[in-house]
């Protein structure tokens, strides 16, 4: 192993080290050698990332909505400065998209970001796409998906939880997203995957069609080590940056942009 890729992996694993560390700092409040300034800075200010080639600049802290139908705490991460929310079609067999749509409707479109997830039925032990997942059948979820928000767009479009080469490169599916982007309904479109991620990621940066990969990355996996070198190539071979969201099985997902 060479002494780049030993330096990489240490950074990696120290890095995993501090995020893991900053969980369990005190309040600002009450923490020893901070000024009376910093105390007081405004919560909402949290630091901000450009995404990749986007464009879009988003918090370092956002809200995966998935478990969530109450439209008090959706509002409540909006109004603490969180303006990224990521949903999707089959959450909640659609509350979740419709709370979404109750919270954001009035406000300005600028003042939050909207990513949503669209996926056809697949076989689970394969992961590929039969003959009935078409192109017509992704583009109708995602108007109905639409509709739930109460927008004429979201920012960023998932091609939801795939995990084979086949299953990314999916003519059916490229095709509607490439026509819902022509039509203004998407701003950006990606992959979000949860198993397999390495080849999920490596095809969908090979493809140059994807704008963002969206892809599980926890302690639980035993391929952990293998996902952050993937992740590390992203952001510093193909100008990209990640996030970290947490869900609550206790993982962890990084939108990344090639």
């Amino acid at each position: 192993m060479s002494e780049k890729e030993m330096g990489r992996r240490e950074f990696l694993r120290s890095s995993a080290t501090g995020l893991g560390a900053l969980a369990f700092l005190p309040p600002a409040s009450q923490r020893v050698g901070l000024s009376k300034e910093a105390q007081q800075q405004d919560p909402k200010k949290y630091p901000q990332r450009v995404l990749g080639k986007t464009g879009i600049r988003l918090p370092v802290i956002t809200m995966g909505v998935m478990n969530s139908d109450n439209p008090h705490l959706i509002r409540a991460a909006l109004d603490a400065g969180m303006m990224h929310l990521d949903t999707a079609h089959a959450y909640m067999r659609g509350r979740n998209e419709e709370a979404v749509g109750e919270v954001i409707k009035g406000r300005p479109r600028d003042s939050f970001v909207l990513s949503t997830k669209v996926g056809l039925p697949k076989d689970e032990t394969t992961g590929l796409y039969d003959q009935n997942a078409t192109e017509a059948a992704f583009l109708n979820r995602l108007d109905i998906s639409l509709k739930r928000l109460g927008l004429d767009y979201v920012d960023i479009l998932y091609h939801h939880n795939v995990w084979k080469k086949e299953a990314v490169l999916y003519d059916p599916i490229m095709n509607a997203m490439a026509k819902a982007k022509k039509a203004g309904k998407v701003r950006f479109t990606g992959i979000s995957a949860h198993r397999n991620e390495p080849e999920a990621i490596l095809t969908a940066v090979d493809s140059h069609f994807y704008d963002v990969v969206l892809t599980s990355y926890n302690f639980r996996q035993k391929h952990q080590e293998e996902v952050a070198i993937v992740t590390e190539v992203l952001v510093f071979e193909h100008d990209g940056h990640y996030s970290q969201k947490n869900k609550n099985e206790g993982a962890r997902e990084y939108p990344a942009i090639h």
